[in-house]
């Protein structure tokens, strides 16, 4: 019998060792495509921190991709830009035979009885700083706007996704609490039957403190579902196909201190605005004359007979002078004119909105500071009389009602407390966004 059973030891060992094995594989696995990815094992394996959730919403998001995209775009649109100015080189051919038969055909004069070409040519603009600026100074704008653009698109996911976990974290914190409740209810059950037991109180009394519980336990229930949800819409804004149960820790939220330069969301504006007077700059190149030199070789013949005597070149210099267009340079300055008075009436407005955005935002603080405050107070006066409750209940001396009523109370300032504080992260949330 001793044997069997050390041999029995023995294969539940080889069966746990090398199930560890396989479950540390799979973790080695899983942390190493982590790696490749660009997502941190810690961040892969379990998201509990909204740093987590943050970093991985920024690395799955396509519209961040995208803005990095158009950047790379905009670089090859000044390649494009100075391409077009270099020298243009082309190669033509053309073999055409216009026939006279029974004097009938084609005007020999025109025709000359046929064509023989076969051509290089070479040509370049020349002259063109002046024209050039404004087009690089329109594509430095633009990448700057980009920028802008994704920026503010960065701080609204970070804004989306924080916002969702204070939602999340703040179930937790209904959940926990509720949970703490229900179990504080099942010790107290047990301690009252046995009371009624012994004579020390009623069934009833029983009953209500059975009755207070199953309400909870199906409170509890309807919590950690509104949880699961929550975090289940936490993890779809971030592109995170995951559905394992985690603990959400407190977020490390703080006030951002106010930037000495101007707000993205103003830079928007600003560049608008430059975008619109490099417009007008580069109206006015299309008015700026244009200077290109030319040249080929090869050969250009009429006769096959002859063709070997034709062989040459030529070159030379054009000019182009735009002298009247039917005043469009003037009623396109009118239109960039309305677009720049437009631009300004928006600007005016988001200042004013802007400043009273963080004016109202800062007063939301002190007053939901001050709340916190005042709650802070009154949950410790709630814990006090369910301290002394609890010691009451044991000798029989509180009603059931009474210390139902206590502990329900007691929940009630807690969950007052949790929202408070779930409330100032949310300010503090949007007070940071607008202040980048």
């Amino acid at each position: 019998m001793m044997r069997r059973y050390l041999m029995l030891q023995k294969k539940y060992a080889v069966r746990a060792i090398g199930r560890s094995s396989s479950s540390i594989a799979r973790m080695v696995c899983l942390a190493l495509a982590g790696w490749l990815c660009g997502i941190t094992p810690h961040a892969l394996l379990a998201q509990q921190r909204l740093g987590d959730f943050l970093s991985i919403a920024r690395q799955q998001s396509p519209l961040l991709k995208d803005y990095n995209n158009q950047l790379i775009a905009a670089q090859l649109d000044s390649l494009l830009i100075r391409a077009a100015h270099r020298p243009q080189v082309s190669a033509n051919g053309m073999l055409m035979y216009a026939p006279v038969i029974h004097g009938y055909g084609y005007d020999q004069a025109i025709t000359n009885g046929g064509q023989y070409m076969a051509v290089a040519s070479v040509s370049q603009p020349i002259f063109t700083r002046k024209i050039l600026a404004p087009q690089y100074e329109q594509l430095q704008l633009q990448q700057q706007l980009i920028r802008n653009q994704h920026s503010i698109s960065t701080y609204d996911l970070d804004k989306s996704v924080s916002l969702q976990y204070l939602n999340a974290y703040a179930d937790w914190l209904l959940l926990t609490h509720n949970q703490e409740i229900l179990t504080l209810l099942n010790q107290q059950q047990a301690l009252v039957q046995r009371l009624v037991q012994q004579g020390v109180y009623q069934y009833a009394d029983y009953l209500n403190v059975t009755v207070a519980l199953q309400n909870q336990q199906i409170t509890v229930d309807q919590l950690q579902s509104q949880y699961d949800h929550d975090l289940a819409l936490l993890r779809y804004l971030c592109g995170i196909h995951d559905t394992s149960m985690v603990q959400l820790e407190e977020p490390d939220i703080t006030l951002h201190a106010l930037q000495p330069q101007p707000s993205v969301f103003l830079q928007t504006y600003t560049i608008d605005s430059l975008l619109i007077a490099n417009q007008k700059q580069i109206v006015a190149t299309h008015y700026l004359p244009t200077v290109n030199w030319f040249a080929d070789a090869g050969w250009n013949s009429s006769q096959l007979s002859t063709i070997y005597k034709t062989v040459g070149t030529s070159f030379g210099i054009s000019l182009s002078i735009p002298i009247y267009d039917g005043h469009q340079r003037k009623l396109q300055n009118e239109k960039l004119q309305i677009q720049e008075e437009t631009r300004a009436q928006y600007a005016s407005f988001f200042r004013n909105q802007y400043a009273q955005q963080l004016s109202d935002l800062y007063q939301q603080l002190r007053e939901t500071t001050q709340r916190i405050f005042s709650i802070q107070q009154k949950l410790a006066t709630t814990e006090e009389l369910i301290e002394i409750d609890k010691k009451l209940l044991q000798t029989g001396n509180v009603r059931i009602t009474d210390y139902i009523l206590a502990v329900q109370q007691h929940l009630q300032v807690q969950n007052s407390l949790d929202q408070a504080r779930i409330q100032r992260w949310q300010i503090l949330v949007q007070l940071n966004y607008w202040l980048h």
